[in-house]
């Protein structure tokens, strides 16, 4: 017999015991199948945890296993395989106590005993390192996951400060970080990194730096020093701490200037800049609650109403001083729900001493997003603009004319029918364009249902027979 013959060849010269003598040397398992599948004994269970093999005795191998493992043993059993291949696949094998054990198996094939032997190697070794390998690289991910955590917090609360700061190399002192602050004092803080620190103030100044952290690096602490920037007569005072990452130190310098001006202010001091212009405007400015009650106001909305001070309007419903009141304020309120903002919204300012109107633009934005929500109005009088415009002549008198030079050509009764279609078609346009389109609005401003009012707009040709009932906005 060749040496290099192949198992099943070699095997199936010997008898039955023999083979599976020989097979159980290099195996932690063997079972020995008919050729149906049938188990008809395991050889070595002990070593794979099964005390007791008679529970496999004369069953189906294919009911002792996993049901992912069935395509396997389908393919381990198949006769059809060519010679001198022979395959392994990893089984999930069932055992009494319904726990499963991983074993990689490999089948010969013995026609003349018509057995087939199931050689298998006990993978829980393999298997457990495996679990190792995975929950270590677990591991390694949530230490990732919290590390670059960390470093957001860090990159935060880094760039959210208004101080400005920078992290110094103790040997270079180049720097090696910036933050935002720092981009707004010294310029885009991405170009900053990189840079000597020196190179960021003035020649007269450099030397004095040198002497700041070459005292600082041998453990001398320094006071804060007076130095200025480059090309620019803005002082800034510098005080630094030592920071160690491992085996590198860095320096953390904060630098505080001196003088002010716009790049300097910080968030707070351009919040408190912008309400006092808002309070100083020509302009009234008022904000609102969700339904129009009055918040707050400037003094040019005082001014503007007549009120006799700023306390009496806050509380009060801005439809109050409005023209159209009720009508006016819904129009208002309902296009900023719907669109966030509001432009040009023409209406005219009533006063609390009875004197005349003012002409006015209303421009608003919806602001819910702050707490807590609000609306926010800009008013501005167009009295003036109005006035220098002068009178033109309205459509009402241009029609006017043209039915005067009807009498005597056309019965009375007909110049009234059609007079009274001028007026009614005027009016809703005139309607229209003042709520911005928005039929339901326009429809209680005419005080006519929304049905009449399509019906009129229909029949006055201001919408298409086809267009939509329900294009409200």
């Amino acid at each position: 017999m060749a040496l290099t013959a192949h198992p099943n060849d070699s095997l199936n010269t010997v008898d039955i015991k023999t083979a599976v003598s020989l097979v159980a040397y290099s195996a932690d398992v063997v079972f020995v199948l008919d050729t149906d599948g049938t188990i008809r004994d395991v050889v070595n269970a002990d070593k794979i945890g099964i005390e007791d093999s008679s529970s496999l005795i004369n069953k189906k191998w294919m009911d002792t296993i996993a049901i992912d493992s069935h395509p396997k043993v389908h393919a381990l059993m198949d006769t059809n395989t060519s010679e001198g291949t022979q395959k392994w696949r990893q089984i999930n094998q069932l055992l009494p106590d319904g726990k499963s054990l991983p074993i990689l198996f490999s089948t010969v094939h013995l026609p003349k005993q018509k057995a087939v032997l199931a050689i298998g190697r006990d993978l829980r070794n393999i298997s457990a390192l495996q679990q190792r390998l995975v929950e270590a690289q677990q591991e390694i991910e949530r230490d990732y996951t919290r590390l670059h955590a960390i470093e957001n917090r860090y990159s935060q609360l880094f760039n959210i400060t208004d101080q400005a700061y920078l992290l110094i190399d103790s040997q270079t002192l180049r720097i090696i970080e910036a933050n935002k602050a720092s981009g707004t004092l010294l310029g885009d803080s991405k170009k900053l990194v990189g840079k000597a620190i020196g190179d960021l103030f003035a020649k007269a100044d450099q030397e004095v730096i040198q002497d700041y952290f070459a005292d600082f690096k041998i453990g001398n602490l320094q006071q804060n020093r007076v130095v200025h920037l480059l090309n620019s007569a803005d002082e800034v005072e510098i005080s630094s701490a030592l920071l160690r990452e491992g085996r590198q130190s860095v320096y953390l310098v904060s630098l505080n200037p001196l003088s002010v001006n716009a790049a300097t202010i910080n968030y707070g001091e351009q919040s408190a800049l912008v309400l006092k212009a808002i309070e100083e405007s020509s302009d009234a400015f008022v904000v609102t609650n969700l339904q129009g009650l009055i918040l707050s106001s400037n003094k040019a909305f005082t001014q503007m109403t007549h009120s006799a001070q700023a306390e009496y309007v806050i509380g009060k419903s801005l439809e109050q001083w409005l023209g159209r009141s009720t009508i006016d304020l819904r129009i208002i309120l309902n296009t900023l729900r719907e669109h966030g903002v509001i432009k040009n919204y023409a209406t005219t300012i009533t006063s609390d001493d009875g004197s005349s109107p003012l002409e006015a633009e209303i421009s608003g934005v919806d602001v819910r997003s702050h707490n807590p929500p609000a609306f926010a109005f800009s008013i501005r009088s167009i009295s003036k603009r109005v006035a220098q415009a002068g009178p033109t002549p309205s459509n009402i008198e241009k029609n006017a004319r043209h039915l005067t030079e009807l009498v005597g050509k056309v019965p009375l009764k007909e110049i009234v029918t059609e007079t009274t279609d001028i007026i009614e078609k005027l009016c809703i346009i005139s309607a229209l364009e003042l709520t911005m389109s928005n039929r339901a609005s326009a429809a209680e401003l005419l005080g006519l249902s929304r049905q009449g009012l399509y019906i009129k707009m229909r029949r006055f040709g201001i919408i298409e027979n086809s267009a939509s009932e329900d294009n409200d906005s």
